[in-house]
């Protein structure tokens, strides 16, 4: 392989090459070094980006390449040469590497002189160069079956340096240290002393300008439809109007817009409507945020991206994430994900929310039993289809289809259950003690009994316990298990919001 180009030295003396080389030769003779730069990101966009982009431009990678030099011969250090324009071959046995330089000395008397460099590698070497910046794109142009990437010429630099050999091998001295030291700190400068345009500043470029860039080409260049729609709610909305959320939008509202929609559009959300809906929601997330001073004080940008995209999902499951942010004080953090908040929330919704109840076998009549299952079943189903949860009941004493065993079975479904009803009429010792194993577990255990029964146990007397009228149980009973669960869903659990 040969590396053609211009030698010059940069603006600290750092003697380079630059020049233009086809994508994945630059791919295939270089690697990272991982020991100082971080991992690659599964990054399928930038691939999209070399594949696909009509406004195909990015600035040079930086490579580095050392010439093999044995220090004991007579013939001089390969950097001095090639600044002398000298042509250099190495000297290592096993490496065939040379550089050949050619002057071309300026007409213009306050011009200099270009030297033209061919660097003939030693194709046994497989990897030569190391790479500085451009890791990603490099990994995603070798990775790519594209044609267009088969073909793509891109401008690259490479930082020259020196391995130094002896008859043992490899030895190091302060200049190959001060190259290797000095890579380290390219790399950094790189990657901190730049100041990148905002999010917002690039949109605005292209977003704005209407006449320049329509419809389609802000598609194409973005790689989908979402910019289309941040303009067209740009011009629909004045974004003054969301006095709540200002602190957050300040002027990245094109940046928060275009973020939404890329959400959307990776859904259900039918992109003729997309624009009504965020709007609608825009101004019922705004509304929240003014009436909750402990929102306002938040400026997260991810905690409001997720209210707006569970508004436009249905207000339902909004009123249960709010209620879950509020109860649970999450509006305390900082800066969080949205994709983090909504992926934890949709996995507690969306868990099965366990009811188990302990209670006597009342006068070992099947037909009593029965009568309470449906009480509590009719309950827990009502509350289901009422706040849109997924909860239901561990039907009561039903042991259908092969023996097994019921202690266990027991046990398995209190450890299984989030709330547990105890009822400790006649204080059952079997009901004590499946109440005693669900409260070690913690479960959120709510305690009943008949009015008029035998006292409680000298262990529970200060516990809280609510009694129902047996000779109305359906509706006592009923008014009870449906006031403690809601409770526990609202406060504990943060599913159901408060009623207005």
């Amino acid at each position: 392989m040969i590396i053609q180009g211009i030698l010059d030295n940069s603006l600290n003396g750092q003697l380079c090459i630059r020049g233009f080389a086809n994508i994945k030769e630059l791919a295939r003779l270089s690697e990272a070094d991982y020991s100082y730069q971080r991992g690659l990101l599964n990054r399928s966009d930038i691939s999209d980006f070399l594949e696909n982009q009509t406004y195909l431009f990015f600035p040079e990678v930086i490579l580095s390449y050392k010439f093999k030099y044995k220090f004991d011969d007579k013939k001089a250090a390969p950097l001095k040469l090639i600044q002398e324009g000298k042509r250099f071959k190495s000297n290592v046995v096993g490496d065939n590497t040379e550089i050949v330089i050619k002057v071309i000395e300026p007409k213009d008397k306050n011009s200099f002189p270009v030297k033209i460099v061919e660097l003939k590698l030693d194709d046994n070497i497989e990897k030569p160069f190391h790479r500085i910046d451009g890791n990603h794109r490099l990994n995603a142009a070798e990775k790519s079956n594209s044609e267009k990437v088969e073909r793509m010429v891109i401008p690259f630099c490479i930082l020259l340096g020196t391995e130094y050999y002896d008859e043992k091998g490899i030895y190091t001295n302060d200049e190959s240290k001060d190259f290797d030291k000095a890579i380290k700190v390219f790399f950094h400068n790189i990657n901190t002393k730049t100041i990148p345009l905002t999010s917002e500043e690039n949109l605005k470029v292209m977003i704005d300008d209407k006449e320049n860039f329509s419809d389609d080409e802000l598609a194409d260049i973005f790689t989908g439809r979402h910019p289309i729609l941040t303009r067209r709610l740009v011009e629909k909305v004045n974004p003054d109007i969301f006095t709540g959320i200002s602190h957050i939008l300040k002027n990245n509202y094109r940046t928060y817009f275009n973020d939404i929609f890329r959400r959307l559009l990776n859904g259900d959300v039918d992109e003729e409507t997309a624009v009504e809906e965020v709007t609608n929601s825009l101004q019922a997330v705004n509304q929240l945020y003014n009436d909750n001073t402990s929102l306002k004080g938040n400026d997260s940008f991810g905690l409001l991206t997720a209210f707006l995209w569970y508004h436009i999902h249905g207000i339902d499951k909004y009123n249960a994430f709010k209620n879950w942010i509020l109860n649970n004080h999450i509006f305390e953090i900082n800066e969080v994900k949205a994709s983090s908040l909504i992926n934890i929330f949709d996995k507690l919704i969306s868990q099965e929310i366990k009811v188990f109840v302990a209670m006597p076998y009342f006068d070992g009549n099947p037909n009593i039993v029965e009568e309470y299952n449906k009480i509590y079943s009719d309950v827990i189903t009502g509350i289901a289809k009422e706040y849109k949860i997924n909860i239901s009941l561990f039907p009561i004493m039903s042991n259908k289809g092969a023996t097994g065993d019921q202690i266990q079975d027991i046990i398995n479904k209190i450890k299984e259950a989030k709330i547990v009803f105890a009822d400790i009429t006649n204080n059952n010792a079997n009901v004590l003690y499946e109440m005693g194993w669900a409260r070690a577990l913690e479960k959120k255990v709510v305690i009943v009994k008949r009015e008029h029964s035998e006292p409680t146990k000298s262990d529970i007397q200060n516990d809280t316990w609510h009694e129902y009228d047996d000779s109305c149980r359906s509706i006592s009973l009923g008014k009870i298990v449906k006031d403690n669960i809601v409770e526990i869903l609202r406060n504990n659990y943060g599913l159901i919001s408060e009623r207005v």
